[in-house]
């Protein structure tokens, strides 16, 4: 009998060990997310607690061998979803959706870079978790499971799943209960009632309710929920969101002194891959200063990081007017969304030809399908359609040393068809090390450069944006040969700062910047040879970039953009950036305060609450133009 109740007390003891155990594993999880994504963290140890007694839970649901599967299976999925998570925070400062990893194929041609971002903590930390799954798989105890076993076990998956329906608004009703005017529209962004159901930022949603159920809602809310009946009714009331933040927002377009000044010109439309404002100077980009100086040079344009990538954010938003979406969506779904009052389709309905250029392949960011979707008669891939040489792809002058290609990027066999062509640089891309294939060129065409600061990424830098510069010399060389250089207008500016340096406190003393948000500010000028110079210091953001080019070539459409004409004095210019924080010519407001004054006494002149207002609302609305496709209902609107 003594052996008999021994037998039993160990065989209770190893099943306590083992439930101990998987809760600690699956707690431990939550650790490593705290640890590398988010220290200020609200609520999710309630969240994450139930969520560990529901998985542990459901484990023992099943027999011994069968349990071990399924504990394996949730373990390492989670754990992979973690350590993803953590990466592309500690690159990118966010965290993204499921719907995200759409564009994981893209990034895989740049992955060797990200590991200059970990730490040896973070391997440790992973072999660590990797250590505890298989020690939760060894403890899982033998025996058969009773049918009481499996009672207990679905009563506890019952009630766990009970109180991750009630809690969060219990989590609301503690966590904004002194925020006053948390149900109001206008502070709705501050709680986290709000956060938690608008999902406009994945960080800020992890913060509140932890790993386990930030996934589950990223899951229902961006996959499960669109085939759902109450969808469709949804996007009525999305509709009228939009009409209402237009009449509300939206400063009337009227005619100014810089509408048309351009019309009729042929336009190169140049994305500046990596081209941050501190490249900028007369020693290394000689062209780009000179082109700046004599044209409109915009001193405080920013490019805040919409959706989950940063390049193709900036390149959908100037051709379309709208930010990549923040809710979790990927622009890819829209591919079918009427695009017609595009940057593109604006000036083909003018009679310009148009197409897009870039090295890549045309499977990059789906440019063979979301190119042509924008507006562009075909997106033109070096690679796809004239060589496959990577070494010959690394000069950027190579399509005006490609005769035909050269044609074709200035307007092709019709003289007297005004074209519009978009090119896409590739030179100052990441990484910046000594050993990158870009960089090597770079710095053997300019030797100079390197050793030339103390600091290896700062010379590769600049002697790849050297490179960019030299495009533009030839540039204009081709347009003065062509006999083109008198009708061309050049449209440039840049997808995103330097955010591939590793060094981000050297990345900050180049950029001269106090704040993590202000490094968003980069280069973009207008240059034609007939325009009058101009400095325009406005605070203004991407989306702003279509609506001025628009009233530059005079043209007419009835599109509600996101962005403003710049020109237009009604428009005070400001950024807003994803999380709802936003930067004017006065102060930048971050986390629900001011943190710093463009001038003494900036504060006075702001009023914080009519901003974060209309910040929310900007976010929102962003996302619902895709959502609605908006620029179909414009259509429907005037065929009414």
């Amino acid at each position: 009998m003594q052996k008999v109740a021994g037998s039993l007390k160990q065989g209770k003891l190893r099943v306590l060990v083992s439930m101990a155990w998987m809760l600690a594993s699956f707690m431990g999880i939550e650790v490593f997310m705290r640890h590398y994504v988010c220290q200020e963290l609200i609520f999710p140890w309630r969240f994450s607690a139930v969520w560990a007694v529901l998985l542990t839970a459901l484990v023992w649901l099943f027999p011994r061998w069968l349990g071990r599967l399924v504990y394996g299976l949730i373990y390492f999925f989670f754990v992979v979803y973690a350590v993803a998570q953590s990466g592309y925070y500690l690159i990118f400062n966010k965290m993204m959706w499921l719907t995200d990893l759409g564009y994981a194929g893209d990034g895989a041609e740049f992955a060797s870079s990200i590991f200059g971002f970990l730490t040896k903590g973070f391997y440790i930390s992973i072999v660590l978790m990797l250590a505890i799954g298989i020690g939760g798989i060894l403890l899982l105890p033998k025996g058969k499971r009773r049918w009481y076993h499996r009672f207990i076990s679905v009563a506890v998956c019952v009630l766990c799943c009970v109180a991750l329906y009630f809690l969060p608004a219990k989590v609301f009703e503690i966590g904004d209960k002194d925020l006053w005017g948390a149900q109001q529209e206008w502070r709705r962004a501050s709680s986290l009632e709000g956060t938690y159901e608008t999902m406009y930022d994945a960080r800020k949603v992890y913060r509140i309710c932890g790993v386990y159920h930030t996934l589950e809602r990223d899951l229902y809310k961006h996959i499960i929920y669109k085939h759902l009946p109450a969808y469709q009714a949804e996007l009525e009331r999305n509709q009228e969101e939009i009409n209402e933040y237009f009449d509300q927002y939206h400063p009337a377009e009227s005619e100014n002194d810089m509408t048309g000044v351009l019309e009729g010109k042929n336009v190169i439309l140049i994305l500046m891959e990596s081209m941050d404002d501190w490249l900028i100077d007369e020693e290394t980009t000689p062209n780009i200063c000179a082109l700046m100086e004599d044209g409109l040079n915009f001193t405080n344009m920013y490019t805040p990081g919409y959706g989950g990538v940063r390049t193709f954010n900036t390149e959908f938003c100037v051709n379309t007017g709208m930010f990549l979406p923040t809710d979790g969506n990927l622009a890819f779904s829209y591919c079918t969304n009427d695009f017609s009052e595009s940057m593109p389709n604006l000036f083909r309905d003018a009679g310009y030809s148009a197409e897009s250029f870039h090295y890549n392949a045309s499977v990059f960011y789906n440019r063979n399908i979301m190119h042509p979707a924008m507006g562009y008669e075909q997106h033109v891939s070096f690679y796809d359609e004239y060589v496959r040489d990577d070494n010959v792809l690394l000069n950027e002058n190579y399509m005006f040393e490609n005769e035909a290609l050269c044609s074709r990027f200035f307007g092709g066999d019709n003289p007297d068809k005004p074209f519009f062509t978009f090119y896409i640089t590739r030179s100052a891309h990441m990484p910046y090390t000594y050993d990158d294939v870009l960089s090597t060129y770079a710095l053997e065409k300019y030797p100079e450069y390197k050793g030339m600061t103390g600091h290896e990424e700062v010379d590769c830098l600049k002697a790849k944006a050297k490179l960019v510069d030299d495009m533009f010399g030839e540039l204009m060389q081709q347009l003065e040969a062509n006999g083109q250089l008198e009708n061309t207008a050049i449209i440039a500016f840049t997808d995103h700062y330097t955010y591939g340096m590793t060094d981000k406190e050297r990345l900050k003393e180049e950029s001269g910047i106090d704040n993590e948000l202000l490094v968003e500010k980069t280069p973009f000028f207008i240059w034609a040879e007939d325009l009058e110079p101009q400095v325009v210091d406005k605070t203004v953001n991407t989306s702003d970039i279509l609506p001025t080019i628009r009233n530059l070539f005079g043209m007419e459409t009835d599109a509600s953009y996101l962005g403003n004409d710049i020109f237009n004095e009604k428009y005070p210019g400001y950024v807003i950036f994803p999380s709802g924080d936003w930067l004017t010519k006065e102060v930048l407001y971050r986390d629900g305060k001011i943190v710093k004054e463009m001038y003494d006494g900036a504060s006075a002149d702001v009023d914080t609450e009519a901003m974060s207002e209309l910040a929310e609302k900007y976010v929102n609305v962003g996302n619902l133009l895709l959502k609605c496709d908006s620029y179909a209902e414009e259509e429907k609107k005037d065929s009414d």
